[in-house]
């Protein structure tokens, strides 16, 4: 294409976009908007026929909702599977399909009504929001013809373009359907309004989606058949459940990233755990049934965590428990699998694997009751944008399956039977969602500015190699936390210099150089460890024999990992290694002395490293308070906020009877992040924060006010910081950063937000 051609193509693409834009906003209705689209992408690309497919999740059937050029009796008529037709093909593929005689494809489907048959060409692009396609954009001409890769671009824009407009014209009329007071309600029916606990971020309405869960029933325990026959029954529902989690992982990291998909390297450690097996092997040795066998393994390891009566453990029992179930679902046992129904999900409680299985299409929110929060849970559901709240049993018992029900999980408030206030105010709320998370999108490609221009930082957690590709996706811009932990838990022994070596390798390799790359040493505990490590029991994990306590006095690992780190780095600039869990100075200068004679060992040999800056993570009150006296030992300082926060405020935050108390934001928090910015700034040295509270819409701003203009977040929660930022100058930051410090409470200081930023997600009360 010539330059002068380029510049036409260019010239047209802009009053295509110029005209759609017209349309949008001079259309009264959904209806007249998408009738008014397709008649003017007819015109102007000079088709025969244009027409919009919306695909209906409650009836899994993608339906014909405007056409210019086909039979326009047959819009709302024309409904198809997505497994049917060239229209089914491109919402399946989520790319352009494109056939000059559309009639030879092998998947070409003809509608007869819709008068189609005349046609020869079939183009279609999918329309697409938040990566999902939930609808088709197609052109046809009479006579062949192969549409050039211009005009493919320019369709495929168009569709991008209209999407958010088709996506809102459709909520607007799920809305009026599904806020609408119902005339009357059964008699026996109660409207009422409850506040339980909120779980994960957003807001719904529907209809509840009641799933009855029990406990499967005990599986026959004497086998009438040979312990070989049952054995084999085992191992192949063992391949099977391992399988399926390691689908889980990947999907999971599709979705929303591997810190959340690392919740499943827990299932596979049960799975591969050596004495887990042999206790199942030995029942059915025993002359038991396979499914027997797993049953009574699952439930005396259910039961001694339940004696125990250990937080950390009752979330290790949610996960045998997932495992259990999922291994007794390969023997041809009923478990609760999640809906096909479309609506509100209320159940007593979800498993990881649940949620992570759960087409977000349908369940629009999930309710609870008080002891089904499971954090695992709780953790994807925000990542999935899936509003839980969580309420009593009692209360949870009073709803019924079809029941009309109202759910905010920014407030934790839930209505059965809303009357039209809640009903008006959810239809706003929604909107606003909507609205909000349209918006997020602008801001994936764009740096991190405050509102007076001044530049925040913005980093990804990640676990393994592969989530370096969601740095681009995202606009991250460096690796602020690589958790080296994940690698070594996805392993059955410890690995070798060599294997280190190509896993850091890779991962510096898919970062640009001028970004840096932040390596922590392994960081494990009683509480996250793989069978082959070697952790023995603790009373309290969290204050253990854990991370660098362990590695200094058993050096091998930490010295192999040094090693292989600087192999792994050459000459590549902006590498940093940071150690987690130091409480005083001995232990970074230990920790210093080692990774220098591992340096010191590589470079004798001829190979030149660059320079690796050594941070050490704060997250310990104790390092807090003597913060000066690391300064002169390190080159970088890195706030762990989830830790710090749970050991300042005395609170684990797995435990669902206290974690109502874990808030990043309490004031004491905050005067120790301070007093270690201030210090910091003496001596020159950069702070940095990885944890929760870097991507909190409320915390992100709080810390940029107390000074940290560099945070480590998951990548998937990146754009929503850069919104947030956005909206503020940081004078003003600065300013409500010194009314938090001020505050008696974490409350205080979010309703100190909520002032400034009406559409915070802060823990309020709902107005009803």
């Amino acid at each position: 294409m010539t330059a002068a051609e380029s510049q036409e193509q260019l010239y047209f693409a802009l009053q295509t976009f110029t005209e759609v834009n017209r349309i949008i906003t001079s259309s009264h209705n959904s209806d007249e908007t998408l009738a008014r689209t397709v008649r003017m992408i007819a015109k102007r690309i000079k088709v025969d026929a244009c027409s919009i497919y919306i695909f209906d999740a409650d009836q899994s059937i993608l339906i014909l909702k405007a056409t210019h050029g086909l039979d326009p009796s047959t819009i709302e008529k024309v409904r198809m599977r997505p497994s049917e037709g060239l229209v089914g093909l491109v919402l399946e593929r989520s790319v352009p399909v494109q056939e000059s005689k559309m009639h030879e494809h092998p998947r070409f489907k003809a509608f007869p009504q819709t008068k189609e048959d005349s046609f020869s060409s079939f183009l279609g692009v999918p329309l697409i929001e938040h990566r999902k396609s939930f609808g088709v954009l197609v052109v046809h001409t009479v006579e062949p013809r192969t549409f050039s890769p211009e005009e493919v671009q320019l369709l495929s824009s168009i569709a991008t373009q209209i999407a958010s407009l088709v996506s809102k014209a459709l909520l607007l009329k799920q809305l009026d359907t599904a806020t609408q007071e119902p005339d009357s309600k059964p008699s026996e029916e109660i409207s009422f309004q409850l506040y339980g606990q909120p779980v994960a971020y957003g807001v719904a309405v529907g209809k509840a989606v009641l799933l009855k869960q029990s406990d499967i029933e005990v599986p026959e325990k004497t086998s009438y058949r040979t312990a070989e026959l049952e054995m084999s029954d085992f191992q192949a529902a063992m391949d099977h459940t391992i399988s399926d989690t390691l689908e889980l992982i990947e999907k999971v990291t599709d979705r929303v990233g591997t810190e959340e998909a690392s919740i499943f390297h827990a299932h596979l450690m049960f799975l591969e755990d050596q004495h887990f097996q042999e206790k199942i092997e030995s029942k059915i040795e025993e002359g038991n049934t396979a499914a027997w066998s797993i049953y009574n393994t699952v439930h005396e390891y259910l039961k001694a965590f339940a004696e125990i009566n250990d937080p950390y453990l009752s979330e290790k029992g949610a996960d045998l428990k997932d495992v259990g179930y999922r291994l007794l679902h390969y023997l041809g046992h009923e478990v609760l699998s999640v809906t096909k129904k479309t609506g509100i999900l209320v159940v007593r409680q979800l498993l990881p694997g649940d949620i992570a299985r759960m087409d977000t299409t349908r369940i629009k929110g999930i309710v609870l009751s008080s002891g089904g929060v499971v954090s695992h849970a709780a953790i994807l559901a925000r990542s999935l944008r899936i509003p839980v709240v969580c309420l009593e049993d009692n209360e949870l018992e009073q709803i019924k399956d079809g029941t009309p029900i109202a759910i905010n999980g920014d407030t934790g408030f839930a209505a059965t039977y809303p009357n039209k206030e809640v009903l008006d105010e959810f239809k706003h709320l929604l909107l606003k969602q909507h609205n909000y998370y349209e918006h997020l999108e602008e801001f994936r490609d764009i740096p991190c500015t405050t509102s007076d221009g001044v530049r925040i930082n913005l980093l990804a957690n990640v676990a393994l190699g592969g989530d370096a590709i969601q740095l681009i996706s995202y606009g991250a811009e460096g690796v602020g936390l690589f958790r080296t932990e994940i690698y070594f838990l996805s392993l059955d022994r410890y690995p070798n210099i060599s294997e280190q070596t190509k896993v850091y390798r890779d991962l510096l390799e898919s970062v640009a150089e001028d970004q840096p790359v932040v390596f922590r040493t392994l960081d494990v505990g009683a509480d996250k460890a793989a069978p082959y490590m070697g952790f023995l029991d603790e009373d309290n994990p969290f204050l253990g024999y854990r991370a660098v306590r362990r590695q200094l006095k058993e050096k091998t690992v930490l010295k192999e990992q040094l090693s292989a780190l600087l192999h792994a780095t050459g000459k590549r600039p902006n590498v940093r290694v940071l150690f987690p869990m130091i409480t005083n100075v001995s232990e970074i200068k230990q920790a210093k002395a080692l990774f220098e004679e591992c340096r010191k060992e590589i470079e004798t040999s001829g190979k030149t490293i660059a320079k690796i800056a050594v941070g050490m993570m704060f997250e310990v009150p104790s390092a807090f308070l003597i913060c000066e006296k690391f300064m002169s030992e390190i080159d970088f300082c890195s706030i762990g906020s989830n830790d710090l926060t749970q050991y300042v405020l005395a609170v684990d935050r797995n435990n669902p009877q206290i974690s109502d108390l874990y808030d990043p934001l309490h004031p004491a928090v905050l005067k120790l992040i301070k007093q270690l910015v201030e210090t910091a700034d003496e001596h020159n040295k950069p702070v940095e924060l990885c944890g929760e509270m870097a991507s909190d819409p409320d915390g992100c701003v709080i810390l940029v006010g107390l000074g940290i203009d560099s945070l480590s977040m998951n990548a998937p929660l990146i754009p929503v910081v850069k919104k947030r930022l956005s909206e503020i100058s940081l004078s003003d930051a600065k300013s409500l950063a010194q009314k938090a410090l001020a505050a008696s409470s974490p409350e205080e200081v979010r309703e100190i937000i909520r002032e400034y930023f009406p559409d915070s997600h802060s823990k309020v009360k709902h107005k009803a």
